[in-house]
């Protein structure tokens, strides 16, 4: 790692760690956790060439391989990026954060995108798209959350249940009649869903709550096995829970406007 490339900040709140590249939030730990928020791959490369597996990896302005934007990179161009730093300000009780995505001559795109990032006693990540040009703009757009977790084994997510949902393993949709368990490959979009989601860890004893705003998708993901990026087992220890807008839910934006997608992450104790 060079660490021009990485930002590391601390207050009596929490810590944090962002890279550049990508404008990805690799880590961040409330002071009173012992274990970081997020997950990140053992094996990273950090050769600003590949993405980063973990952290908030950001997939725009292209979901996965959607025929909308199909000219862009798997997940967009937004990972494989060097974001600038706009704006830093570390207070006592508040770290926040800016990162800025010109518009792309390489892939002839005329919006820019923007990194939010606030820290009180809760995390607030919003990626924010501005179209510049005189002409409607079509894009999807997801937060990648990589949520660090003791064991897959271990964890129920609520929030869920009751919502339908695309499986891009078939292509079928279903409903999920109950709160959710992983048992093996999972990677769903779950449809028209807004309200929060939680992730209960009783062996890591606390709970992490994840709101959303202005995003009508949430995608669930782990592929039960490593990948390239992991050490041995390592995809035990993440599951993706992901604020977006893919599919139908894909965001038109006006000449000159500008559109916002927000998350709100809070950590409780388990009782």
């Amino acid at each position: 790692m060079r660490d021009k490339n990485f930002i590391s900040l601390c207050n009596k709140q929490a810590e944090c760690k962002i890279s550049l590249w990508g404008g990805n939030l690799l880590s961040y730990r409330p002071l009173k956790e012992e274990k970081d928020v997020f997950w990140l791959g053992d094996l990273n490369k950090f050769d600003n060439v590949q993405a980063i597996r973990g952290g908030i990896p950001v997939c725009w302005p292209r979901f996965a391989e959607e025929k909308l934007n199909d000219n862009l990179p798997r997940h967009g161009y937004a990972r494989l990026s060097t974001w600038a730093l706009q704006n830093v300000k570390v207070e006592e009780n508040k770290i926040e954060v800016e990162l800025f995505l010109k518009p792309s001559a390489q892939y002839n795109q005329n919006m820019s995108a923007r990194v939010l990032i606030k820290i009180t006693d809760k995390l607030e990540y919003t990626l924010e798209t501005t179209n510049h040009g005189d002409n409607e703009l079509i894009f999807s757009e997801a937060l990648h959350a990589y949520f660090n977790v003791s064991n897959i084994d271990n964890i129920e997510i609520k929030g869920l249940s009751g919502h339908r949902y695309k499986n891009s393993q078939d292509g079928k949709f279903y409903t999920l009649e109950n709160d959710l368990r992983i048992d093996g490959e999972i990677d769903a979009i779950f449809q028209n869903q807004t309200h929060p989601v939680t992730i209960i860890d009783k062996a890591y004893k606390r709970s992490i709550v994840l709101e959303k705003q202005n995003s009508k998708t949430t995608v669930v993901w782990n592929p039960a096995k490593d990948l390239a990026e992991m050490s041995v087992g390592q995809y035990r220890n993440f599951v993706c829970v992901e604020p977006s807008n893919v599919g139908e839910y894909c965001i038109k934006i006006g000449p000159h406007a500008t559109h916002a997608i927000s998350a709100s992450i809070s950590v409780q104790k388990l009782k």
